[in-house]
């Protein structure tokens, strides 16, 4: 009794009142990691290998893919989709996030961004374990340009994102991104780095206000 009515209704007012969790959970992996996983996928699926496709095919796979409503495997079949432990630590990063709920989850942060299918990669890696703009689940997707080269290209990797119907649906008009200074500093030098994530940044809210 003493234990029901003292510190038992504590907790349970506290977790009516604040739910179970405290913090949301960000989430960040090179973009590598997610080629890797994807290719696993294809290559499991006889489709050949998209590490080794260009951009314009990965793209077409991956909007086909986002925009198809069957999964790409049982999401049970995990362990069968690679002998690889790092790529299954990967797509179990993603199973794991799908248990845990929308209050529990932040962003998803892609180091090394530097091609907008490194986004959709990560979209669909989310849809195949059930994460998905539609059920509230999808975490926002944050690409993060870290090296001087990945500055310069930012604007343009944004303008191809904000190019594809699909992408634009999933992310409902809003658009979060990162911009790294230890990087690019070691690339071109602090001076050279602060005026690159300057001019990166303009532009992109350039690239944003065109397309609304």
């Amino acid at each position: 009794d003493e234990v029901a009515n003292g510190r038992l209704v504590d907790v349970i007012r506290r977790v009516s009142a604040f739910g179970t969790t405290l913090v949301r959970l960000d989430i960040r992996e090179e973009s590598t990691r997610h080629t890797l996983a994807v290719d696993a996928i294809t290559r499991h699926l006889g489709i050949g290998s998209y590490a080794q496709w260009n951009e314009e095919a990965r793209l077409s796979f991956l909007q086909a893919e986002l925009a198809g409503k069957h999964p790409l495997f049982r999401t049970r079949d995990v362990e069968e989709i690679t002998d690889d432990e790092d790529i299954r630590k990967t797509l179990r990063v993603f199973e794991t996030a799908s248990e845990l709920g929308p209050e529990a989850l932040g962003a998803y942060v892609i180091s090394q961004a530097q091609t907008a299918s490194d986004v959709l990669a990560v979209m669909l890696l989310q849809k195949q374990f059930g994460m998905t703009a539609s059920n509230g689940n999808l975490m926002r997707v944050v690409p993060l340009f870290e090296t001087l080269n990945d500055l310069t290209n930012a604007p343009s990797f944004i303008n191809t994102l904000f190019q594809i119907p699909t992408y634009m649906g999933q992310c409902k008009g809003k658009q979060e991104v990162m911009v790294g200074y230890s990087d690019s500093a070691k690339d071109a030098g602090r001076l050279a780095a602060c005026w690159a994530q300057y001019t990166a940044q303009e532009k992109m809210v350039q690239v944003a206000k065109k397309y609304g």
